[in-house]
């Protein structure tokens, strides 16, 4: 529910629209140094342990946008990930990065969840692919991400990596010639219990749909807690996506997509072998 992905296309594509002049402008992200307390809240009190494999990965080159890919996992999974990903961009100094993030859209219109998620980084005024593109571009967005599994996350599946739901995030990347990055994270899930079917059954044709998540409130510490990051390198350039059709842009968004899940899975399997070493 924390990252879902968006797709939607303009209001009114005709009309010319210019990002804001002042980066981390109300609606349009926000710089990073701003939520320094929320981090520090959710890594003192909620999270004991904590590493980051690659953590150079997660930090956008100078001069350069770039894009986080991010397995969610069952709901509140990823809540952690915000507090352990933002103090490592802080420890090095990104204060004024300004980053953006993506709720689904319903969970802004409950009362404050829109204020709240706004003042996080919520760029409530680009969801759209084609604006979020022009923006990361032009440098009023430096970094951007989602989960693509979006409303996925609210239900049990066989795999940690939900089946992905959308592919605006990485459509934006593509069109931004952004850098793109793969965010994997373990030990979250302490916070979400698995109504399952029994015996092990899944809902047929759905990919390995086994039941909903139950998400928990963060009364229980996560005694531990590990990220992998990983950049990504996709084959399809900006001057060749831009010009396919609809059709066609959605056929090679499905191709990239599940190879990006795919590694994201193998990323969740390594934490997961890691995790048990302990």
């Amino acid at each position: 529910m924390i990252f879902p992905l968006i797709q939607r296309a303009p209001k009114n594509a005709r009309t010319p629209w210019t990002p804001p002049d002042t980066p981390g402008a109300k609606g349009f992200g926000t710089r990073l140094g701003q939520n320094r307390l929320f981090m520090d809240i959710i890594l003192s009190r909620l999270v004991g342990e904590w590493s980051v494999q690659n953590p150079q990965a997660a930090m956008p080159d100078p001069g350069r946008p770039l894009v986080w890919l991010i397995a969610h996992g069952p709901l509140t999974a990823p809540t952690a990930l915000m507090g352990v990903i933002g103090k490592t961009l802080l420890d090095k100094g990104m204060d004024d990065l300004v980053v953006a993030f993506y709720p689904h859209p319903l969970v802004l219109k409950i009362p404050l969840f829109g204020w709240f998620y706004e003042r996080l980084g919520t760029a409530t005024q680009l969801y759209d692919v084609e604006r979020l593109a022009l923006c990361l571009k032009t440098g009023k967005v430096h970094a951007a991400g989602t989960a693509p599994e979006s409303v996925n996350c609210n239900f049990s599946w066989t795999e940690y990596v939900a089946p992905f739901h959308t592919g605006g995030m990485l459509a934006a990347a593509i069109l931004a010639d952004a850098d793109i990055c793969l965010l994997a994270h373990l030990g979250g899930e302490l916070w979400n219990i698995r109504a399952n079917l029994p015996f092990g059954l899944t809902v047929p044709f759905t990919r390995g749909l086994r039941g909903v998540n139950v998400p928990l409130p963060p009364v229980r510490r996560i005694p531990r807690y590990l990220v992998s990051c990983e950049r990504y390198t996709c084959p399809v350039k900006s001057g060749t996506f831009s010009r396919l059709d609809a059709k066609t842009r959605r056929g090679v968004l499905a191709v990239e997509m599940e190879k990006v899940r795919n590694r994201l899975l193998e990323m969740t399997r390594a934490l997961a072998a890691e995790m048990e070493k302990a």
